[in-house]
């Protein structure tokens, strides 16, 4: 289980240092372990599975600018089977931040409500979800997305 979170990382890392080859293989071969594992593990200390890898497959997507494929990844995943409020949270901010990548607006900000509602404390104040917040704001669609205004109070945003 530590091999397979310790790959995870790894490529997460490999994403965020831009190198797409290093982040892929490593993340092939998380997926690979999760498999030989044969189940996931919520409550170990590591906690370690196909969905763990799953959650990192979206964010490396997201980091390496691959909008589509993030998505794609994001709807292998079923976000209620994820066991923490705050990995769910982080999953529907991956999301987000897709979308945003993405220019999906509407899509964008019902993902920020879903991390919301998640684990409110995971949305705000925190930095990314307000800069996306003050691009929503600002995008010619924003008056079609309900709430958005309080949103923006709620996380801190300012307009």
């Amino acid at each position: 289980m530590a091999y397979g979170s310790l790959l995870s990382t790894a490529a997460y890392t490999a994403a965020v240092d831009g190198d797409r080859e290093s982040a892929r293989t490593l993340i092939t071969e998380a997926s690979h372990t999760a498999a030989r594992l044969g189940h996931e593990r919520p409550r170990s200390i590591v906690g370690f599975g196909s969905g763990t890898v799953g959650l990192y497959q979206v964010s490396i997507a997201r980091v390496l600018g691959d909008s589509g494929a993030a998505i794609d990844a994001a709807r292998r995943i079923d976000p209620a089977a994820i066991p923490l409020a705050e990995s769910r949270a982080r999953y529907w901010s991956d999301v987000a931040r897709a979308f945003h990548q993405w220019g999906k607006p509407e899509q964008c900000y019902r993902a920020l409500c879903a991390a919301e509602q998640a684990a409110p404390d995971e949305v705000r104040y925190r930095k990314p979800i307000q800069k996306i917040t003050a691009d929503l704001l600002q995008h010619p669609q924003a008056a079609t997305l309900p709430g958005l205004l309080v949103f923006a109070e709620r996380t801190g945003t300012h307009t």
